[in-house]
């Protein structure tokens, strides 16, 4: 079977969050608390590894999959809304293409550019459940909120996700807003090089 899989990997920000969730734990058998806020202790610390995306990513959840069927955009691990963060599949018969773009994550505007990467439905698409306004920062139109993932905690690789797409959907191209010029009906006023936007999950 053709497919292509990325799974989440434990980030030194998700490391850092599970060292401070033992580490509460930990102080509190050192410092003889009552079992009750022990207990309330571990409750806090699993909601907060929780929170922090740790467990997902130490359970390497699916990010991204590209298989006969689809692209299925896996759940992102530190959201606890169960809307635009939650696992998305798109049937390649709603897939137009795949899209690469830049993006300054909103209120982190001085840290480096984050890759995204979304799924332009066709026009024809049914909407989604939810999630279906335009994706912040992309620049290429119909590429819903909820389809579009930030390329954080697991690494893409474009090759084998080129290779599955043109065995199982040769008619849906992968395009780099980065790298590829935008057709022309499809070049708007958004800035094509690393726009501020709000996440993408």
């Amino acid at each position: 079977m053709t497919y292509y899989e990325e799974r989440y990997r434990l980030t030194s920000r998700a490391a850092v969050g599970l060292a401070a969730s033992v580490l509460l734990v930990v102080v509190g058998f050192l410092w003889h608390l009552p079992v009750v806020f022990l207990l309330l202790g571990a409750a806090l610390a699993v909601v907060t590894a929780q929170g922090a995306g740790v467990i997902d990513r130490i359970r390497r959840t699916t990010a991204f999959r590209a298989d006969q069927a689809g692209i299925t955009l896996g759940t992102v691990p530190d959201r606890l809304t169960v809307r635009r963060g939650s696992r998305l599949f798109i049937p390649w018969a709603d897939v137009e293409r795949i899209i690469l773009y830049p993006v300054h994550p909103r209120g982190r505007s001085g840290r480096a550019v984050v890759q995204c990467i979304g799924v332009q439905r066709r026009a024809t698409s049914d909407p989604l459940r939810w999630g279906n306004e335009q994706a912040p920062g992309c620049p290429v139109p119909r590429v819903p909120a909820w389809a579009t993932r930030m390329i954080t905690g697991w690494r893409l690789d474009r090759s084998r996700l080129a290779a599955v797409t043109a065995a199982v959907a040769p008619d849906v191209p992968i395009l780099d807003t980065s790298a590829d010029p935008l057709p022309d009906n499809e070049d708007n006023d958004q800035p094509n090089s690393a726009p501020e936007a709000g996440p993408a999950a």
